[in-house]
C-alpha cells in the first residue's frame, strides 16, 4: 500500500479521497444546485440576460467572491443568492477539511525517513 501511495499522481489521490469519503454525492448536489440556481436567476433577474451570465453569477456567489458585475434585485434572486453563499461555504469548507484529514491520516501510515535508516 505504501508503494501505491507514492506512485499516485495528485489528481488520483484527490479522486481517491472523494471515493473513500463519498464526497462525490456532495459534489453532485452542489453542481446540481449551482445549475438550478442559474436557471432560476436567468428567469427572475432582469440584469441577467444569458445562461452564461447566470452560471457566472452563481459560481462567483457560491465561492463568496462577489465581483459586483451582476447584482440581483428581486426577492427570489436574493434568497437564491443567500442559499448559494451558504452552500458554497459548506461545500468548500468540507472539501478542505476532507483533504487535510486524509493527508494527516496518510502521514500517520507512511514511515518516517528516520525510521527507515
Amino acid at each position: 500500500m505504501k508503494a501505491n501511495l507514492k506512485k499516485k499522481k495528485p489528481l488520483q489521490v484527490l479522486w481517491h479521497i472523494v471515493k473513500v469519503t463519498h464526497f462525490s454525492k456532495f459534489i453532485l448536489s452542489f453542481v446540481c444546485y449551482l445549475f438550478l440556481a442559474a436557471l432560476i436567476l436567468l428567469f427572475t433577474e432582469p440584469a441577467i440576460k444569458t445562461f452564461g451570465d447566470s452560471i457566472w453569477y452563481s459560481f462567483v456567489t457560491s465561492t463568496t467572491t462577489g465581483y459586483g458585475d451582476i447584482v440581483v434585485t428581486t426577492a427570489i434572486g436574493r434568497i437564491v443568492s443567500v442559499i448559494l453563499s451558504l452552500y458554497g461555504l459548506l461545500f468548500f469548507g468540507c472539501l478542505s477539511g476532507i483533504v487535510v484529514t486524509y493527508y494527516m491520516e496518510m502521514n500517520k501510515l507512511l514511515p518516517k525517513e528516520d525510521d527507515q535508516k
